[in-house]
């Protein structure tokens, strides 16, 4: 037991070196699961928001993905159920699951009849004691009571500080994609500034008029204040760059 701790947790640190994107970790980590739990015939990684919808999603071949893709469009299912209970789903024999109607009735026909889901949770993010589930891991196998205790225990051990890691994955991505967003913001609004300042220039008239101009002009045309303030700069832009060259 030592020893097989020690290789999944040699897994997990290289995964933690070389993934820098959320979806690719969630693919290796999909990969490692599919490759430590003995019995496993193939596994899958779901990242989920707080309205239960999967955000990034990984399989290690098609019968998962379908698998889990039936649970996404039912609402049902042990990789939801792990993921709001925050806690282990063992399905022992899918033939016989009566706990997600629809989604076993579905899924019996793919040949997949045993399933672990365990929650990818990390600390509360408010800092109260608990854990704050962002997503579940699962494996699937092919034939009935493939899982055990053992299972659960080494699957649930990967889940820790794999979950930690996409955590902290997720909020890189999310601070990154405000700062282009505000980047654009403060560009748009720039742009707007000195094409008021033309328009002031041009017809002679105060920042309020120039601003109600390019704001009638915005509606006419459909378009974002942001393009209408281009289409205004670009003569200005192209006579000074003819000037340059001259």
């Amino acid at each position: 037991m030592a020893g097989e701790l020690s290789e999944i947790f040699a897994r997990v640190a290289g995964l933690l070196l070389t993934e820098t994107v959320v979806d690719h970790a969630v693919e290796s980590l999909a990969q490692v699961a599919h490759e430590s739990v003995a019995g496993s015939v193939g596994a899958g990684g779901t990242l989920i928001d707080a309205q239960g919808r999967p955000t990034s999603t990984a399989s290690t071949n098609a019968l998962v993905e379908e698998m889990d893709r039936l649970q996404y469009d039912l609402g049902e299912g042990p990789c939801l159920s792990a993921w709001a209970g925050a806690r282990p789903v063992r399905v022992d024999d899918l033939r016989e699951e009566r706990r997600w109607p629809e989604w076993s009735a579905a899924s019996a026909p793919l040949g997949l009849l045993s399933c672990l889901s365990v929650p990818l949770w990390v600390p509360d993010a408010t800092g109260a004691s608990g854990q704050e589930p962002i997503g579940a891991l699962k494996v699937y196998a092919d034939r009935p009571h493939a899982f055990d205790q053992h299972s659960e225990q080494i699957l649930s051990l990967l889940a820790g500080p794999a979950a930690l890691f996409l955590s902290n994955l997720q909020a890189r991505d999310r601070a990154s994609a405000l700062s282009a967003a505000l980047k654009d913001a403060l560009h748009s609004r720039s742009v707007i500034d000195m094409a008021k300042g033309v328009l002031m220039e041009r017809l002679q008239v105060g920042e309020r008029d120039a601003l109600q101009v390019m704001i009638k002009r915005s509606r006419t045309e459909e378009a974002l204040l942001s393009a209408v303030a281009l289409g205004i700069l670009e003569p200005t832009m192209d006579l000074a760059a003819g000037r340059h060259e001259s």
